[in-house]
């Protein structure tokens, strides 16, 4: 692709030092057209920075990584890495700013459908959502155990899952601007979490709890339990009302859950361009699929980069270019790898992840739109990852490993993460025995700078099995 004389190089997979080389030929022009919170076009929303920049304020995990070197993904880094940036703008120019926590995608559809109409020049301000849960990757982005130090100081320490650090940041107030208005989700979710939320709750004037039930398949029991989610979300409706002064309507829903279902249609395309071609390495496609949470906090923008990056792999895909080798030994990956170093060194050592389960289905299954806006959103909630069976979640699992041809898994669990204490292995024998293919399972280990010997030394093994068997 062309953008004024810019055209993306062959593409492959460059380190932080070639980022900052090839920046260097991106033209001023180029750079001056992308901002966040469109159709706003002040010089303080440029986000287009290589990598350099946010390592210089802290981001020094970047360092070690290795990007696409395609303008739509260093377009998805400079708009990832904004966000702190982005959420107290927010607040600066008058916008509310929303924490949802807890259920990972329906509730941000709420809001953002919301953030639409009252964010026009008709209504005025605005509000913006975002997850205080995706906090949890900062420590490794940062390489600083600062935000868990903090929990641990609160009352949560390692023995919990990392998402803790969504604890220390709201204590730390500098991380993001103090909420004004959160929304928590609880119930059939993550029990750390929910400890996490407990004592949110006493640093914040107020928390709209919304309970979250077990994911049931009964057609009897499933009826009673959207009705339960909706009426939980009738309540979340009055509060946003009472924070923007605006009314919302059924259109207002209806156009937020089309503009989410757009999102999750583009992210579903780029999954089939990265894992089934080979297009895109597979930490920009992690990033992604989390995007679809809540845009980043400014999903309008979000969308276009995803729309830009489809069109990037479509344009490789036609042109028979990847970054990775077809021949690459085919993976699946269950439970998001809090150290993002993890995917690129799976990758460096020939193999490709083809399949993906990371606790986030909530967020990537389109949104009935033949049904009442709340019921849809509902439904979306009960087929989430988190809320059923661990038998549920490898069976959603296995139908796509199966599509990839995945010839081995690897589940990386989360240090005294609750919810997967026992959950990994679990899910890795209802795999095998499914599959019938060499399984790994290890504990991610907290913050460093880089990946511990020890599970080197195992993902070389499995990986050196995997090959053994072509």
């Amino acid at each position: 692709m062309s953008w004024f004389d810019y055209q993306d190089p062959t593409p492959a997979r460059i380190t932080f030092d070639e980022w900052d080389d090839l920046f260097q030929q991106i033209p001023d022009e180029l750079i001056d057209q992308f901002h966040y919170f469109p159709p706003n076009q002040e010089a303080w929303s440029k986000y287009l920075f290589p990598p350099q920049v946010f390592a210089i304020y802290g981001a020094r995990h970047l360092r070690r990584l290795k990007f696409d070197n395609s303008l739509a993904a260093l377009r998805l880094w400079g708009f990832v890495q904004n966000e702190i940036e982005r959420l107290f703008r927010a607040r600066q120019v008058g916008k509310k700013v929303v924490a949802v926590m807890g259920d990972l995608g329906p509730l941000a559809v709420i809001v953002n459908s919301v953030a639409a109409r009252a964010g026009s020049s008709k209504d005025g301000g605005g509000c913006v959502a975002f997850y205080p849960d995706c906090w949890w990757w900062t420590p490794f982005a940062m390489e600083s155990k600062v935000l868990l130090d903090k929990a641990a100081e609160l009352g949560i320490g390692d023995a919990t899952c990392f998402s803790r650090a969504a604890l220390g940041a709201f204590a730390k107030h500098s991380y993001f601007p103090d909420p004004d208005l959160v929304i928590a989700a609880t119930g059939a979710s993550c029990d750390d979490y929910s400890g996490v939320e407990s004592l949110v709750a006493k640093m914040v004037p107020e928390v709209v709890w919304v309970e979250t039930p077990l994911r049931r398949v009964e057609p009897e029991a499933r009826e009673r339990v959207e009705r339960m989610v909706v009426e939980e979300y009738q309540r979340v409706l009055k509060k946003l009302e009472e924070l923007t002064g605006v009314k919302v309507t059924e259109a207002m829903l209806q156009q937020g859950i089309r503009r989410a279902n757009h999102l999750r249609r583009l992210t579903q395309r780029l999954k089939e361009l990265a894992y089934g071609y080979g297009v895109f390495p597979a930490l920009e496609t992690m990033v992604v699929e989390f995007g679809c949470l809540h845009g980043y906090s400014d999903i309008v923008e979000w969308t276009a980069i995803v729309e830009h990056l489809v069109q990037t792999g479509e344009a490789r895909l036609a042109a028979g270019k990847t970054v990775l080798a077809l021949d690459s030994l085919r993976i699946g990956w269950v439970t998001p790898p809090a150290d993002p170093l993890l995917l690129c060194y799976v990758e460096d050592r020939g193999a490709r992840i083809v399949a993906s389960e990371y606790v986030i289905n909530q967020a990537l299954s389109l949104i009935d739109e033949s049904v009442p806006p709340l019921l849809g959103i509902a439904r979306s909630l009960l087929t989430g990852s988190l809320i059923g069976t661990s038998r549920e979640r490898a069976e959603m699992f296995v139908t796509a490993a199966q599509g990839r041809r995945a010839e081995g898994v690897i589940v990386s669990g989360i240090l005294g993460g609750s919810h997967c204490a026992m959950e990994s292995r679990l899910i890795g024998d209802y795999i095998k025995q499914k599959l019938d293919i060499p399984i790994l399972e290890f504990d991610v280990a907290p913050p460093n700078k880089a990946i511990d010997r020890q599970t080197q030394t195992r993902i070389d093994a499995f990986l050196e099995l995997v090959r053994s068997r072509r």
